[in-house]
């Protein structure tokens, strides 16, 4: 039975729509997230597929909102409506003649992802084009659970997990990557899109306003309202940590990796003696190889 099982696969007409999706996915996700992608490669060729999926589903619509050439918030509203159709579409009937599309439903089809998931990723996107500043912490997680935190879920079910307790560790995971995102593009988040990320009670408690974000203000206040915000997102990727134990072995060394490679940028932050205005701040090769290395050996700080 297993040799004609074998027979049958081999038989089996080649998807080549789904095989150029999944290229497609790969280039996007080695285009846009430089140190995720690099994580990517520890991943087992079959589950890699997979991520990639997950990061071309959240990257093309993410760059709707995120185009700094677009000023019509309506405009932008109206392209992600259209994508959103598309995508559910495509989701209902399990298969796209867009070939990035239908790589994306054919590998959420095959792991489980939900479209509560996608749904949930979708109102967050949208929430970018019509909420630009965020009153407190509380309101700032609302929107990181559709932005990130459904993305840690999506990974989990592809890379596969040992207990459901995984699922809250890796949301909180997705929403330290996210604030650290945050914390290092301040500058062109408000610069090229118009919002500002960082909690206005918070910045209002050192002092601060959007205003200084916009001057590029860094004074004494703003150093100190950065050390509470990476002080914060540090504990929470301390919170994020044991749910990498519950995540199945083919997968945990990417995820590790990714996890110290995103946590470094904290550390560059520092170094840079918070200057997040002067430019981009990130790890560079020979840093990724170094904590990878770091990370296959279990080190995380």
């Amino acid at each position: 039975m297993l040799g004609l099982h074998n027979d049958l696969q081999r038989n089996r007409p080649v998807d080549k729509r789904l095989l150029e999706g999944i290229e497609l996915c790969r280039q996007i996700t080695q285009r846009y997230g430089t140190s995720f992608y690099f994580a990517t490669q520890f991943f087992p060729r079959e589950a890699r597929e997979g991520i990639y999926a997950v990061y071309a589903f959240a990257r093309i619509p993410d760059e709707i909102v995120d185009d700094p050439n677009c000023n019509d918030h309506q405009e932008a509203i109206r392209k992600l409506q259209q994508w959103r159709d598309s995508w559910n579409k495509a989701f209902a009937a399990g298969e796209s003649s867009d070939p990035v599309l239908h790589a994306i439903v054919k590998q959420f089809i095959k792991y489980g992802i939900p479209s509560e998931e996608c749904d949930a990723f979708l109102r967050s996107m949208f929430m970018d084009e019509e909420k630009f500043a965020y009153a407190n912490y509380a309101e700032l997680e609302e929107y990181m659970y559709g932005s990130a935190g459904v993305i840690g879920l999506m990974v989990t079910r592809v890379v596969g997990y040992s207990s459901d307790d995984a699922f809250e560790y890796a949301k909180k995971l997705g929403y330290a990557f996210q604030l650290t995102n945050f914390l290092r593009d301040i500058r062109e988040d408000h610069d090229e899109l118009g919002r500002v990320y960082m909690p206005q009670d918070e910045l209002k408690r050192y002092g601060l306003s959007n205003s200084d974000i916009a001057s590029k203000n860094r004074d004494e206040r703003f150093v100190k309202f950065m050390k509470f915000q990476i002080e914060r997102n540090r504990q929470i990727y301390r919170e994020a940590l044991p749910g990498i134990k519950m995540l199945h072995w083919r997968g945990r060394l990417a995820v590790r990796i990714s996890y110290v490679l995103y946590k470094a940028i904290l550390g560059e932050i520092e170094r840079a003696n918070y200057n997040v205005f002067a430019g981009r701040i990130r790890t560079n090769k020979q840093q990724k190889i170094y904590l990878s290395l770091k990370a296959l050996a279990g080190v995380y700080e």
